[in-house]
């Protein structure tokens, strides 16, 4: 409960509560990405995550840059506010999983099996497991150890005896503990390639990643489309009818701060049931400046005396009341801290068992001599035989 009470206290006003997605930043930095077609924020929205689309461009440090610094992370962090119940991480294994076979079989949407690199132009690999001395390596032959040699980025020259002693050479080491001077001048390259290589499959993953994190939040991507015509569409409506109090065109010098739809907003007030922000004076006036927290409703905050003192009736705090073991009365009004209900229904109790009707007492008997007396005693004089 106070996890999700968390959750609904960090969101901003364009996330209406977890409603509606806000990215405005990422789109930013799309536009800024060169190469890139120009989109407008709805178009943007409807097509962030068709990378496969992307014809170029997609493998530069910018892009990188846009993916694993901007959207990435906003989803990840949207869903884990949205949806906290979700266990993300482990959903998120699944997918690198799924990734790396896709990966391999270079069939992932957008990153084909490159057939043009080093590698693949140098030869094919040999596995050196199946041999145990270079004589049953060189029974494959000059061609094929001349391919496995071009595959290492290694010499391939010689004859047949020293080719397979010097590919049996490179048998459970690493390039590392290998002599250089096995290796041909265009091994930096294949180095390079390789790294280039890493870099792709890094981008690649954080686009499979992504997918995911849009598939949970198709719910919430469709209200945000929606949300966003419904806001454009006022835009316009304003427009014409400043064009018909006007009497004219407007020109281009005097266009707005709403244009595309955006809304001016730099104090972020409020928005009223038109989707503006309200009135400054109407802000101060309900004074929504001022922020009231309430630890027993999980330390959520509440805009404006008027939300704080409704809040005391509403399921939040009852629920927190009721967690407790406290009852949400009268006697509780304004009190926001745990320890201060907890002391305050110790007392009430206290009080309770004190005004409690108590018969031995309070109930009055009386004796055959008409003497009125409490239960106690009458009790006690009984026992003694004295009535």
């Amino acid at each position: 409960f106070l996890l999700i009470c968390l959750a609904l206290a960090s969101f901003t006003d364009e996330e209406g509560y977890g409603r509606f997605l806000d990215l405005h930043q990422c789109f930013e930095i799309f536009l800024n990405i060169k190469g890139l077609e120009k989109l407008d924020y709805l178009t943007y929205l409807q097509k962030f995550d068709r990378f496969h689309e992307i014809q170029k461009d997609r493998k530069n440090f910018e892009y990188r840059q846009y993916l694993l610094e901007y959207l990435f992370p906003y989803l990840l962090d949207f869903l884990k506010r949205c949806k906290p119940l979700i266990n993300i991480e482990k959903d998120l294994i699944n997918v690198k999983q799924d990734f790396e076979l896709k990966w391999e079989q270079g069939i992932f949407p957008g990153w084909p099996k490159e057939t043009g690199g080093a590698l693949a132009k140098g030869g094919a690999s040999l596995d050196l497991s199946g041999f145990s001395s270079w004589e049953e390596l060189a029974s494959v032959g000059l061609d094929r150890l001349k391919s496995a040699l071009l595959a290492l980025g290694m010499k391939c020259g010689g004859t047949l005896e020293e080719r397979a002693k010097r590919l049996f050479a490179t048998k459970d080491k690493s390039f590392e503990d290998l002599d250089p001077s096995l290796f041909m001048k265009d091994a930096d390259k294949t180095k390079r390639g390789n790294k280039e290589t890493v870099r792709h499959k890094e981008i690649a993953g954080m686009e499979a990643q992504i997918y995911r994190l849009v598939d949970l939040l198709s719910e919430q991507r469709s209200a945000t489309l929606d949300n966003v015509r419904r806001k454009q569409a006022r835009a316009g409506e304003d427009n014409e009818d400043d064009e018909d109090v006007g009497g004219g065109d407007i020109s281009d010098d005097d266009s707005g701060p709403e244009e595309d739809g955006l809304i001016y907003n730099p104090k972020n007030l409020p928005l009223g049931w038109d989707g503006k922000p309200i009135p400054y004076w109407l802000y101060k006036l309900h004074g929504l400046n001022m922020y009231f927290n309430c630890e027993i409703c999980g330390n959520h905050t509440y805009r404006g005396p008027k939300a704080f003192q409704r809040h005391f009736a509403e399921w939040r705090h009852a629920h927190g009341m009721r967690c407790l073991g406290i009852p949400n009365t009268a006697h509780f009004a304004n009190i926001t801290s745990i320890e201060d209900a907890l002391s305050l229904w110790n007392k009430l109790k206290n009080n309770k068992d004190d005004e409690r009707w108590k018969p031995e007492m309070e109930e009055e008997f009386e004796d055959s001599l008409g003497n009125v007396v409490n239960k106690r005693t009458y009790d006690d004089l009984r026992k003694q035989g004295l009535l």
